[in-house]
């Protein structure tokens, strides 16, 4: 099943192409937040899918492009984005597991702009595309063979990035800014993904292909990295975890700038691209990785 919020944060699912109003099944969602809407539903799945089920047979569906996407988890707790996580060259090793956070503000949806500030230091600013996991119940201490179990859905992500910025401890001008982490713009169960080792995600910078690359390649795997957070925080229902990238195709961005990317069973997520004074290098690529 494919869950969505829609204009003004309905509730939908999206079946054949059409996104089916299911607020309507979900008690107080006039009053609720969404993001405490959808938590609710990711975690008492069981009980709603089947009234969702039903209302989208009967074929009341309206076509996606008549209505406004919006992020299907606006505002979550947690948001943990992986490191260095794939092997971007043949012969590569694995690194050491480890991620970092992004705010809850960072989250935008289908169809809105990341904002690139004047950041004299920053030499480009990229997209990453990454697969993004939602977390469907509390999880602590879990071992890497129950680790799938604790994975409500899939999902786009984009870890907006910059580049070249020294002399900083922390991630917050690399990575962390309100709108550099645009998500969505469905959530695709996880009976529908069985092996998230097998799926390919794509990026297009103004409808050109520039990614194209296989989560297999990567180091850590989504159970891997269950099992290593859950040792020291936490897991709660529509937490949101990026797998990171392969960096190969990495391309700069810039004012004016279309960016699309769709991982394989989880429609297409796009935003655009405000610039307010960055710097562009074409050629740029990480250390040891060739085009």
């Amino acid at each position: 099943m494919r869950l969505l919020f829609f204009d003004d944060y309905k509730m939908g699912v999206l079946t054949d192409g059409k996104v089916v109003d299911v607020s309507s099944a979900v008690p107080h969602s006039d009053i609720l937040p969404p993001q405490y809407q959808m938590e609710s539903v990711i975690t008492d799945f069981a009980t709603y899918r089947p009234k969702f089920e039903e209302l989208a047979s009967k074929g009341n569906g309206v076509a996606l492009s008549s209505v406004r996407l919006r992020s299907p988890l606006p505002r979550p707790h947690n948001v943990m984005c992986a490191f260095s996580n794939y092997l971007d060259r043949e012969g590569a090793t694995p690194g050491n597991i480890d991620f970092f956070y992004k705010g809850s503000t960072s989250v935008i949806g289908y169809g809105e702009t990341v904002e690139l500030p004047d950041i004299p230091e920053a030499s480009v600013f990229q997209p990453e595309p990454e697969l993004g996991y939602v977390i469907g119940k509390a999880a602590k201490h879990v071992s890497e063979a129950d680790a799938l179990d604790y994975v409500f859905g899939y999902t786009n992500f984009i870890d907006t990035s910059a580049r070249g910025i020294q002399g900083r401890r922390t991630t917050f001008l690399h990575k962390g800014q309100d709108s550099w982490a645009p998500l969505g713009p469905v959530i695709t169960t996880a009976d529908e993904l069985p092996d998230p080792q097998k799926l390919q995600v794509k990026l297009w910078l103004n409808e050109e292909l520039k990614q194209d690359y296989s989560t297999s390649l990567m180091a850590h795997s989504v159970a891997e990295q269950v099992a290593w957070l859950t040792q020291w925080i936490t897991l709660m229902p529509g937490d949101v975890i990026s797998c990171g990238t392969h960096h190969k195709g990495l391309s700069p961005i810039n004012d004016g700038d279309h960016v699309e990317m769709e991982v394989e069973g989880c429609e297409r997520l796009a935003f655009d691209v405000k610039s307010h004074g960055p710097r562009k290098m074409e050629n740029w690529r990480p250390p040891g990785v060739k085009d």
